[in-house]
């Protein structure tokens, strides 16, 4: 089974987008069936609050059919080699042959990792672009949700689905790189 192993910093934006990119073949190749999606992250705060909001956007405006599944790791950010090398190493068994690795999010270290993975694993790389004034549209909307409004999305209660699938940029572009 196709999974698509994300890293996330603390903007959701990407991950989404990622998906539904290669679930409709919207990066240069032909449909991925991912059933599976990994979020690898630190446990920062801002990076939770991104972790909630990409759970969100799935339960809101995605797909029943994935699971996904969050994989904090015992780290605030990667300010040393000891902290990269619990990022690498929390990799480890989460990329298969043929999955899919975005490393859009997150510090330049954690991209680094990722992408190594996935070229030691025989995964696909790839990154999706986000337009400049876009990102910026999206993380103003993001400061007018309010927390509860998110923790209840992310259960499946979608109240007001609209705020939440405004966060998916429609500009968005997924580049495969390996």
């Amino acid at each position: 089974m196709v999974k698509l192993v994300a890293t996330l910093g603390t903007s959701p934006g990407g991950v989404f987008e990622t998906y539904m990119n290669l679930k409709s073949g919207n990066y240069g190749g032909e449909p991925v069936d991912i059933k599976e999606v990994y979020i690898i992250r630190t446990s920062d705060k801002a990076v939770e609050l991104a972790w909630k909001l990409v759970k969100a956007i799935f339960v809101c405006c995605g797909s029943k059919e994935v699971e996904i599944a969050d994989i904090p790791l015992p780290i605030n950010d990667i300010a040393t080699k000891e902290d990269y090398e619990i990022f690498r190493k929390g990799l480890q068994g989460k990329i298969s042959k043929g999955d899919y690795v975005d490393f859009t999010g997150g510090r330049k270290a954690m991209s680094v990792a990722a992408a190594i993975n996935a070229i030691r694993n025989s995964a696909y790389v790839v990154t999706t672009i986000i337009p400049q004034n876009e990102y910026n549209r999206i993380q103003n909307l993001i400061k007018q949700l309010k927390e509860e409004e998110i923790e209840e999305a992310g259960k499946g209660k979608c109240i007001n689905k609209e705020k939440f699938c405004e966060l998916v940029s429609k500009d968005a572009r997924t580049i495969l790189l390996t």
